[in-house]
């Protein structure tokens, strides 16, 4: 089903916000930003981040996230953090976590981070 373009436009608004920013209204070479970031004038904490905001109705790293990571990181009182890789690749393994978690996470960079 396709999704409407409002709906991804206040999704950016909405997690760009969290940043302290806004969306950036014409992400891409040509916004006269000096990015094509989807968030631009964040917060300090966040500027050395480039923000790709994607909406999809399902993500496979979703589905891992909360029946393999989130659960049992629940049952335990932990964090969740689900670390994927490419096979053969030596590098790029990729980090996912709740956007809640990111943000206590930066915010709080020399903390220990609040259980769950």
């Amino acid at each position: 089903m396709p999704t409407s373009k409002n709906t991804w436009k206040d999704l950016e608004r909405r997690i760009c916000k969290q940043f302290g920013g806004k969306r950036n209204p014409l992400s891409g070479q040509n916004s006269g930003h000096g990015t094509s970031s989807d968030c631009i004038e964040v917060s300090s904490e966040f500027e050395n981040f480039y923000f790709e905001i994607r909406l999809r109705e399902n993500w496979l790293h979703h589905t891992m996230f909360r029946d393999d990571v989130e659960k049992p990181a629940k049952k335990e009182g932990k964090i969740p953090v689900l670390i994927t890789h490419k096979k053969n690749a030596k590098s790029g393994a990729l980090v996912v976590l709740r956007l809640e978690d990111f943000l206590e996470l930066v915010k709080n960079q020399n903390k220990t981070l609040t259980k769950k």
